[in-house]
């Protein structure tokens, strides 16, 4: 189904203003790492693993709370399970407890070595997928190292055009189970070695690309831009010396648009769709079961090569992590880029200091532009597209 686009003008006004904040959102002085390593020397591959493990725990959490306690402990099952000859049943076991509650009932944590626990809220779950991505790891191909796997699918497949989606294909397969409850990695390597499952396997994946992949994403994202995009860079030196730079350029030339919108409560929240969309779209007319994802995926495929908005993609709609909860949740209507007021109330163009509109609406830190010819905002675009503060 196509949806009905009311007014262009308006929509390519948000995506100049979403395309504003997601460049600040990953500059220089906005990043920083989230894990709290445990206390060792890592590899950049190791790094990757365990950001890779503590997203499969991101559900319904604090993400504080899953990037500090979550990822001291997994990132010392990573050290373990790379350095030591221990079998991942071993490793795992080692870190992985029943403990009773307050009330007397059963429950799972992970636990490290100097006593910091974690339970994800679908630990079990998450345990086998855990399970799943370290016995895939464990074969000789890849040397219990995600950078190896990955690596193995950027060469395999290096020559078709929809390369970002068959790795981040392979990456779903060697993680989230397929059709059984349990993990089961010798089903994940036959997804990923045999070319006739791996063709069926990413037919599906591409017709459900939108649903429910929000934290393969988002790690997929990681590794395209920000901090971890050097990480990633980096690992890929340590484990393809000869050929690196080869597979960096191709991983980094790949195409931004490829990469799904991670679709969570801010972006799907009514308050800022129902009301950001209201004179773009006929809201009532998208169909059930849309969230943000497929409908921000539809309106792209309808305008992506206007010229207006070629520094746009999907996936830039993620600030919406940031942005809706400072600015919508607290009705901040009158100091919003898309209000009636715009941002005249606290844009106080200083070039070299911090920019209040970025930091305000979303908590970027990112050095004002000073001249008006630079600044979007300053231009008025997006401003007065949004209606909630007339509702």
């Amino acid at each position: 189904m196509e949806l009905e686009i009311k007014d262009k003008k308006a929509l390519i006004g948000i995506w100049k203003v979403i395309s504003w904040l997601d460049y600040r959102r990953w500059n220089p002085e906005s990043s920083y790492d989230f894990i709290n390593f445990f206390p060792s020397d890592f590899t950049n591959s190791e790094r990757i693993l365990t950001h890779w493990l503590s997203y499969i725990t991101d559900r319904q959490m604090p993400f504080e709370l899953i990037w500090d306690k979550g990822g001291h402990v997994l990132s010392e099952i990573v050290l373990k399970y790379s350095r030591c000859q221990l079998s991942t049943d071993e490793t795992l076991d080692n870190h992985y407890e029943k403990y009773c509650d307050h009330s007397g009932r059963e429950r799972y944590r992970f636990r490290s070595s100097d006593d910091i626990t974690f339970a994800s809220r679908y630990i079990t779950d998450d345990y086998q997928s855990i399970k799943q991505t370290l016995e895939v790891l464990d074969r000789p191909a890849y040397k219990r190292n995600i950078t190896a796997y990955i690596i193995e699918a950027l060469e395999k497949f290096k020559s078709e055009e929809d390369l970002l989606l068959r790795v981040a294909c392979a990456l779903h397969l060697l993680t989230y189970r397929l059709d059984q409850k349990k993990a089961n990695a010798e089903k994940a390597i036959q997804g990923v070695n045999d070319c006739q499952e791996f063709d069926k396997r990413l037919t599906i994946f591409k017709r459900t690309s939108t649903s429910d992949k929000k934290r393969l994403w988002c790690c997929v994202r990681d590794y395209k831009k920000g901090l971890y995009q050097q990480i990633f860079n980096r690992a890929i030196k340590e484990v393809a010396v000869d050929g690196a730079e080869e597979l960096i350029n191709i991983w980094n030339s790949l195409p931004m648009d490829q990469i799904e919108l991670p679709g969570d409560v801010w972006n799907n929240s009514p308050l800022f769709r129902n009301n950001l969309f209201a004179n773009v779209l006929d809201i009532d007319s998208v169909p059930k079961g849309w969230g943000m994802p497929k409908i921000i995926r539809e309106l792209y495929s309808q305008l992506k090569n206007k010229e207006e908005i070629n520094d746009f993609y999907p996936e830039q709609f993620d600030v919406t992590f940031d942005f809706v909860p400072r600015m919508c949740s607290k009705k901040l209507c009158n100091v919003c880029p898309f209000g009636q007021n715009g941002v005249e109330s606290i844009c106080i163009p200083t070039p070299n200091k911090y920019c209040p509109v970025a930091l305000v609406s979303s908590g970027y830190i990112t050095r004002c532009v000073g001249d008006q010819d630079e600044c979007i905002l300053r231009k008025g675009v997006g401003k007065g597209i949004c209606k909630g503060a007339l509702r």
